[in-house]
């Protein structure tokens, strides 16, 4: 997609007439998307580090190495939106929480229920909805309970505020970097403890953003 469609894609702003598209300037379709999503699943499972950020862009590099549909893999896609709560799963699963497969792909499964575009079309970034959805599974939390369900508003509120205020188009990677840092702190206060990196800076993909922030971004490199 080049600046001009990207421009042309703010008049779409009808959700099926925005993704036909949307995926039509970037020579894809929904159909790509679906048959990509069963290969993710098992590349999440088979990842065994402890530390949640690590995890994140391991996934998105073995991810690269199967994506098939165009030349690279596309820097934003709804997979984000599984992968993140996953993460966050996996992760304590593999520091030794008590917490299951069965639980990584049950988060998996509900991160890709938030449809592609949400932060665009539903008020709510699939990524930050993550940890909401997360903190969900960890509470074992059902629309019958009360404080638990309203925990994991709390934990999607408090990651959707900070991506919405650091603004900007559409990022899948500053999103889930927001998610997992928000997760991390609320986890430490249930003394579930993960591993944590320094964040400033650490993007080194930005140049495959077409629309990256830059320095509006806490993610992108300072010199």
């Amino acid at each position: 997609m080049d600046d001009a469609q990207f421009e042309q894609c703010k008049d779409f702003n009808y959700y099926d007439e925005f993704m036909e598209n949307a995926l039509k300037f970037d020579n894809l379709t929904m159909e790509d998307y679906m048959e990509f999503m069963g290969k993710v699943l098992p590349i999440i499972l088979n990842q065994k580090e402890k530390d949640p950020i690590l995890i994140f862009e391991n996934i998105i590099e073995d991810l690269r190495k199967i994506w098939i549909a165009s030349e690279t893999l596309p820097f934003h896609g709804p997979w984000h939106h599984g992968i993140v709560p996953a993460v966050i799963i996996l992760a304590l699963k593999n520091t030794g929480y008590e917490f299951t497969e069965k639980d990584v792909t049950e988060a998996f499964k509900r991160g890709l229920k938030i449809p592609a575009g949400g932060c665009g079309f539903c008020g709510t970034c699939g990524g930050g909805s993550g940890l909401g959805i997360a903190i969900s599974v960890i509470h074992r939390s059902t629309p019958f309970h009360n404080k638990e369900r309203s925990l994991a508003f709390e934990a999607a509120i408090r990651a959707n505020e900070r991506i919405g205020k650091l603004g900007g188009p559409r990022c899948c990677r500053l999103s889930a970097y927001v998610a997992i840092e928000q997760a991390i702190k609320s986890l430490k206060k249930m003394n579930l403890n993960l591993p944590e990196q320094k964040m400033i800076g650490r993007c080194h993909i930005h140049d495959q953003n077409a629309q990256c922030h830059e320095e509006r971004c806490p993610y992108f490199p300072r010199t």
